[in-house]
């Protein structure tokens, strides 16, 4: 008799107390699996909320115990006697160091949390005879930072060394985003800088949570599919595509069935015979369907699903097992060749053939704790990117190998990913069973997201070759010749993780993944792996090291961006969430921002509040001593720098062989907790000025202004970016206007029609300015705002607009007058839209429903031309009176900022 595989989920029913408990010493009914200890404890109510207020102090207590799960079950109802059935216990994920007792006896350790597990049980039942009694399933988590410590010691040859105190996470294949880090600053920023305090990571706190991370459940079987690969080849033309599915099997099985399908409809089924483990065949597409990012094409999704079969012939009734994914036919390159009037080489993505821009985000993971991430809070986010013209996303070494919800999301919208392997900011040890646990890491976790056609390239980590040189410089230590490529010379060097990044890492990635792009490092490249000539580079010269200027992104630029950003509060509904409930909120108070406990609290950067001070106070007029305006004049500093930055680099990207910039990545796109951070939306999803700004500057068709300032002539330098795979015929406008009265002063008018390639940014020239007040005095380039609208060249309708103010802002006379900005609610067959309409040019315009939790807004944060109507669609808006409309604006003497009821 046949019998198909059953699995048992073993996610209900758990309870959880401390070992030899001084807190928790009864046992407390504990949530549906996945969870963790810290969850558990704030759902019985035993702890505070750690998000909230400086909780994060009241709750260190939990990491420095040891933690029992215990759960009772049974197994399956007794089946016929099969001597080939196995019974097997799958742990998914359990965070970190366990012992896993069945029945008093232990059946499992282990000791990293990328790893998952599976125990074969059958010999314990039968030797214990209770296939049908009461089991005892108990997981023992014991304390991370104590088993760090142990391994320190007994391999002490090491330097663990990070450039920060907090070095026992090196030694702990976990999630290091969870411990303490050392410093509050990045290992690239600290040139010259010993840092000798004690942080955790500068966006999140120090909570090392341990607990069932992911699913347990009980498998019972004959047969099993144990792995289903896809390997796509596409030829040039992209008229056929060869499928390599491979199918591993654990257990008799003699047949197998594939299926592939798309939209519903079999484009291939065929019966396979199973000679060995591991079968291989070639499935022949013709005209497939590719799947492409985004901005460039269709996602189309194939599904192949393998079922083992007892006989060739069987019906569904003797299928073993099945199991089915969805892939996508793609090619992804990384193209590194020689550029055009440049040193160095070109660094950027081409897919299906087509080269892009990889403008995008980096990625933290979207809560301290990993098991409260959810399918449909995944796919939010990554639409959030999607929804500001982001085409990659990067995954930060320094969290986790994200769950596959946020893989489909990403296969589904269009969203292309680079992905660091878990290791960030350190000097990590290659001792041989260490080197043993990261391999099975690496083995498991690309077997199990290669066919997610989102994936353009694994690396190998992040800022580690930064850590070495830094050492190196600093600390005379991580001394390694990098030529060196013995692997155990590589291991007793300063840098012993080198084996890793450049030989044990790529050799799997080429065994498994040959068809997807490796790179050992982010940053990486050149003689120096911050080399803006070749590879990609971290830009924190702005904000950290020298702490630039951000006018200065454009020509601090590389052959592609990895990290750049600057830091801002969150939306002030956040920020109300993580002060006490009993301290009254006032976002008009009069504080000081700065220095406030709890915002300094929830700022990890340890020059994060001196920082945002001095870029704000370099730039506008800053008001730090009211919440609402330090909230909005954050906001608008980093939202100008982001915009810049984007703005510089997109115009590099010039058409093959002048990929001078093929890419930019902000850091970072999403927080972990309600924090003042670096992300462009924070950790409730609310959008920040700086989304808004990246939206709008990675459109497909952007224009940009320079000004160029030599003694008292001004040029003003014009582009424009045409990102769309169609060739485009456009004329341009670039007028000049008085900022206090609101008058045009000058226009220019550009008839002739301007060729503009796919794909590329075009120069369109420039322009001498030399405008005069009457005959004799002339204008203060302060006074002047320019704008610039991109036109169809056959219908003369708008495509695009810019509007570029002198800076630094503070300089620039704004009107600080309600009476200038009016705004009005006017509903249309789309839905409703707010109009806006200014009569002199205004900075920053953001709008925000008081009251209102649920407002989307289509754009937001815009600057304002005389004699323009700009609309800003949006939903959520609740039905009801007294709906306050707030207005904000930048003035001459600060931030300013009306209410409007509607």
């Amino acid at each position: 008799m046949v019998i198909a595989k059953k699995t048992l989920s073993l996610s209900e029913g758990w309870k959880y107390r401390e070992s030899n408990g001084t807190v928790l010493h009864d046992w407390q009914d504990a949530q549906s699996l996945p969870t963790s200890v810290h969850l558990d404890l704030l759902a019985n109510h035993a702890i505070p909320d750690p998000f909230q207020a400086k909780n994060e102090e009241l709750v260190k207590w939990i990491a420095t115990r040891t933690w029992i799960y215990e759960k009772h079950f049974t197994i399956f109802p007794q089946e016929p006697t099969n001597k080939s059935r196995k019974l097997v216990l799958v742990f998914e994920g359990l965070d970190t160091y366990t012992t896993v007792k069945l029945d008093g006896k232990a059946i499992l350790e282990t000791d990293n949390m990328f790893l998952s597990h599976r125990v074969d049980i059958t010999e314990h039942l039968v030797n214990t005879k209770a296939v049908d009694a009461m089991h005892t399933l108990q997981i023992t988590f014991h304390n991370a930072e104590q088993k760090a410590a142990e391994k320190m010691e007994k391999h002490s040859e090491y330097s663990w060394f990070s450039f920060h105190f907090g070095n026992k996470r090196l030694a702990v294949r976990k999630a290091q985003y969870h411990f303490v880090r050392g410093s509050a600053m990045d290992p690239v920023l600290i040139l010259g800088k010993m840092i000798d305090d004690i942080q955790g990571w500068d966006w999140g706190p120090i909570l090392i949570d341990c607990g069932p991370w992911k699913p347990i459940y009980l498998e019972t079987y004959e047969a099993r599919v144990a792995d289903l690969s896809i390997r796509t080849q596409l030829d040039l033309d992209h008229q056929q595509a060869v499928l390599r599915v491979s199918v591993e099997v654990e257990g008799k099985a003699s047949f197998a069935r594939i299926d592939v399908e798309i939209d519903g409809t079999r484009v291939e089924s065929r019966i396979i015979t199973l000679d060995s483990q591991k079968t291989t065949t070639a499935i022949r597409i013709r005209n497939p369907k590719l799947w492409w990012p985004w901005t460039l094409g269709d996602q189309n999704l194939y599904t192949v699903r393998t079922t083992l079969l007892s006989h060739e012939n069987c019906s569904a009734k003797d299928e073993l097992d099945s199991l089915e994914k969805k892939f996508g036919i793609r090619k992804i390159d990384l193209v590194r060749q020689p550029l055009q009037g440049q040193e160095g080489a070109s660094f950027f993505f081409r897919v299906n053939g087509v080269p892009i821009f990889a403008a995008g985000s980096c990625w933290v993971p979207i809560d301290s704790f990993t098991s409260r991430a959810t399918p449909e809070k995944y796919h939010s986010w990554i639409k959030l990117a999607k929804d500001t013209n982001q085409v990659m996303i990067r995954i930060w070494g320094g969290g986790i190998y994200e769950h596959d919800a946020f893989f489909d999301a990403c296969d589904e919208l269009g969203i292309l990913v680079w992905h660091d392997f878990m290791f960030a900011c350190g000097i990590y040890p290659a001792y041989p069973s260490f080197e043993e646990s990261v391999i099975s890491e690496v083995r498991q976790n690309v077997s199990r997201l290669r066919h997610h056609p989102s994936i353009a390239v694994w690396c190998g980590n992040n800022e580690d070759y930064a850590i070495a040189h830094l050492a190196q410089i600093h600390a005379g230590k991580a001394e390694y010749d990098p030529t060196e490529m013995d692997p155990e010379r590589i291991r007793e060097s300063g840098f012993p993780a080198r084996l890793f990044y450049e030989i044990r890492l790529p050799e799997i990635c080429k065994e498994l993944i040959p068809d997807i792009p490796y790179w050992p490092g982010s940053p990486f490249g050149g003689s120096f792996c911050n080399d803006t000539t070749v590879g990609d580079i971290h830009q924190w010269h702005v904000w950290h090291l020298d702490k630039f200027p951000y006018q200065d992104y454009p020509k601090l630029s590389g052959r592609m961006i990895t990290e750049f950003g600057l830091q801002s509060a969150p939306h002030w509904k956040t920020v109300k969430q993580y002060f006490p409930a009993d301290q009254p909120f006032c976002l008009d108070k009069k504080q000081d921002c700065a220095t406030d406990e709890y915002m300094v609290w929830h700022n990890k950067g340890k020059d994060g509040p001196e920082n945002i001070a001095n870029y704000a106070k370099n730039n506008i007029p800053f008001d730090g001593q009211s919440l609402r305006g330090y909230i909005y004049c954050s906001q608008l500093v980093q939202a100008e720098g982001l915009s810049t930055a984007f703005r510089g680099w997109r115009r590099l990207w010039q058409g093959p062989g002048r990929e001078y910039c093929a890419g930019a990545l902000v850091w970072q796109l999403n927080d972990c907790w309600p924090v003042t951070s670096w992300s462009i939306a924070d950790h409730e999803l609310r959008p920040k000025l700086a989304y808004w700004t990246v939206k709008r500057e990675n459109q497909p068709i952007t224009a940009g202004i320079a000004r160029v300032l030599n003694n008292d002539s001004l040029t003003l330098e014009t582009w424009a970016c045409n990102m769309t795979m169609q060739q485009l015929c456009v004329i341009y406008e670039i007028q000049a206007w008085h900022v206090k009265t609101g008058q045009r002063i000058w226009a220019q008018k550009v008839f002739s029609p301007t060729t503009l390639d796919p794909n590329r940014s075009t120069e369109l020239g420039k322009v001498e300015c030399s405008f005069k007040l009457g005959e004799e005095k002339q204008f203060e380039w302060n006074n002047l705002m320019f704008s610039i609208h991109l036109s169809s060249a056959s219908d003369s309708s708008v495509i695009t607009r810019y509007v570029n103010f002198h800076e630094p802002l503070k300089e620039v006379p704004f009107s600080s007058q309600e009476e200038h900005i009016k705004a009005q609610l006017v509903e249309q067959e789309t839905g409703p839209v707010i109009e806006l309409t200014a009569s002199v040019p205004m900075k920053g315009v953001y709008l925000d429903f008081e009251g209102e939790d649920k407002v989307d807004w289509d754009d937001n944060g815009v600057d304002l031309v005389p004699g323009e109507t700009i609309k800003l669609g949006f939903t959520g808006l609740s039905d009801g009176k007294d709906r306050k409309l707030r207005i904000y604006w930048l003035g001459e003497t600060g931030w300013q900022s009306k209410i409007i009821g509607f």
